[in-house]
């Protein structure tokens, strides 16, 4: 019973390492395409989820495929983070062992470009910026006018994946201190560019709370103020969201019915 036992973990661990090998090859021969698809200086990371992985293999169907390149240079930015999950990716086995791969078929590719801080931070002169979403409400004084008698405006908002809100941390020279603020603002997308305009200020020189005269209040927010270009989504996905995380701003899209060819 021991040796029959001994036998089957061998058998277990010759399978799994194979199976290990074949998904391997198929994440190799599928790096090598998106590779040149993206436009990419080196292959990117690809992982073929799920297991065992013969089984997607025999049916030429692999469920569940992440694809990961960083520090990818576009335009002025040089710290871009590219992300994609291919979902149900249909490409026959003997053609990524054959090393005769001519297309991908994908059912549906999730695709998002990170933009770091630091990156940003760069572009608008701002070395320690720091990124944040924030899920406060914007103060906007023009809100009750806006919205009808009895609060007929609440009915049209709606829930639009295109803007979002985010706050911006950095220090800058004010009255020749350095001085860190804080900024609320806009973040929207159109037609994949990102705009930031900030609305709200907060000054903190270190001593607490500082209240500045609106003409430097407008010049600090000014600061914050830009229109950036990710350079669009991977394999021809569409941008139709942009939202804040810890340190980056992130845009995504979906595609479906996408083909990868050589």
């Amino acid at each position: 019973m021991k040796k029959l036992l001994i036998v089957l973990v061998i058998i277990a661990g010759l399978l799994t390492a194979a199976d290990f090998g074949a998904a391997a090859a198929a994440e190799y021969q599928v790096s090598k395409r998106l590779r040149d698809e993206l436009g990419l200086s080196d292959d990117p990371a690809v992982r073929v989820n799920g297991f065992p992985f013969v089984f997607q293999a025999m049916a030429g169907d692999y469920r569940d495929v992440d694809v990961q390149a960083q520090g990818v240079q576009v335009g002025e930015l040089q710290d871009v983070h590219i992300e994609a999950t291919l979902r149900h990716v249909r490409v026959p086995f003997s053609d990524i062992v054959g090393g005769t791969l001519q297309e991908v078929r994908v059912d549906e590719v999730v695709g998002q470009v990170r933009l770091t801080a630091s990156d940003i931070g760069r572009l608008i002169n701002i070395p320690d910026l720091q990124i944040e979403p924030y899920t406060g409400d914007l103060l906007d004084p023009l809100a009750d006018e806006d919205a009808g008698v009895d609060g007929e405006g609440d009915e049209e908002a709606v829930d639009d994946e295109t803007t979002a809100t985010v706050q911006l941390t950095g220090s800058q020279d004010i009255g020749g201190d350095r001085v860190q603020i804080t900024v609320v603002g806009t973040l929207s997308l159109t037609d994949g560019i990102i705009d930031i305009r900030p609305e709200q200020l907060e000054v903190d020189p270190g001593t607490g709370s500082l209240e500045l005269p609106p003409e430097i209040q407008q010049a600090a927010l000014a600061t914050f103020s830009t229109t950036i270009d990710p350079g669009g989504l991977p394999l021809d996905v569409t941008p139709t969201s942009v939202r804040a995380e810890h340190g980056a701003l992130v845009v995504g899209g979906t595609a479906r019915d996408v083909v990868i060819r050589n």
